[in-house]
């Protein structure tokens, strides 16, 4: 362990001994979205972590998320795990950390629990800011080795928004046809971004996939009426912090109209016998 660990505090039995009845089995969760994990030796673990600088607050309310610290405060956590019986597990909290060269695993603690419980709970507390400066991370949280799932992201140090998104690609174009366009932000503290974009016309791209700062992503739209429109595109970094709106005007002012289908229809309107192969074949 890092002998720079100010504290590993167990706080307390969330549910006593195995006189308790046994508790349903609710869905494994964590806040970033990896869920429904199962531990080996047992069953339905029940996984709920918060982080939080304030003990009263983050026992009161275990959902309590506080995402940004003071560079050298405290980053407190706090995680909960249930099912019918916990005797046995290996419990593990593994930190992972960026301060600007790429996300990197710092450090881990674990303990086995030894007693029949149905729930356990621990608070832990680590001055990250002090070993590792200015940046953001996320926690890890384990049992007998398998990844139940994971903290919110924090921020040590504060956080500055991503950069106003650019915008390149086809300003003038026709309906009906697919523009490719290219999106770009920087992140001030070089952390990977999400980017979400208004394509003008009641339709959405959701926030992306996380891409390294300053990396371009492309993506393609179609549209299909004619007008004047504007893309909007914003990101955010992993703490969810979100840039401006960057904007691009387009006008589809064309349409793919084919000229011969009117003269077609006027020769069949002249001549209603003629050409039944070619009525037949254009559906007139």
């Amino acid at each position: 362990m890092k002998k720079k660990i100010i504290l590993f505090v167990v706080v307390t039995l969330m549910i006593a001994g195995t006189v308790l009845p046994v508790l349903a089995t609710p869905t494994s969760y964590g806040s970033s979205g990896e869920n429904d994990s199962t531990a080996s030796g047992t069953s339905a673990v029940n996984l709920d972590v918060a982080i939080t600088t304030d003990w009263v607050n983050g026992w009161q309310d275990h959902g309590l998320r506080i995402r940004e610290f003071a560079l050298n405060g405290s980053v407190w956590a706090y995680c909960e795990i249930s099912s019918d019986d916990l005797y046995g597990l290996y419990f593990t909290q593994r930190w992972w950390y960026d301060n600007g060269t790429g996300l990197e695993f710092k450090w881990d603690w674990s303990w086995t629990i030894e007693e029949h419980w149905t729930s356990s709970a621990t608070w832990s507390w680590w001055q990250i800011g002090l070993d590792y400066g200015k940046g953001i991370g996320v926690i890890e949280t384990l049992v007998d080795n398998v990844s139940l799932g994971y903290s919110n992201w924090f921020s040590v140090g504060g956080n500055t928004k991503p950069t106003t998104p650019t915008i390149t690609g086809e300003a003038n174009g026709k309906v009906d046809t697919s523009y490719e366009y290219t999106f770009m932000t920087t992140d001030p503290d070089g952390f990977e971004v999400s980017y979400l974009v208004d394509w003008g016309d009641n339709t959405t791209t959701e926030w992306t996939a996380f891409s390294d700062s300053g990396t371009a992503i492309r993506l393609s739209h179609t549209w299909t009426a004619k007008g004047d429109y504007t893309i909007k595109c914003k990101a955010k970094d992993r703490i969810e912090k979100e840039s401006d709106w960057g904007t691009l005007s387009v006008s589809m002012p064309c349409s793919y109209d084919n000229p011969i289908l009117p003269f077609l229809e006027l020769v069949f309107q002249r001549f209603p016998n003629a050409f039944p192969l070619l009525r037949q074949l254009i559906g007139y």
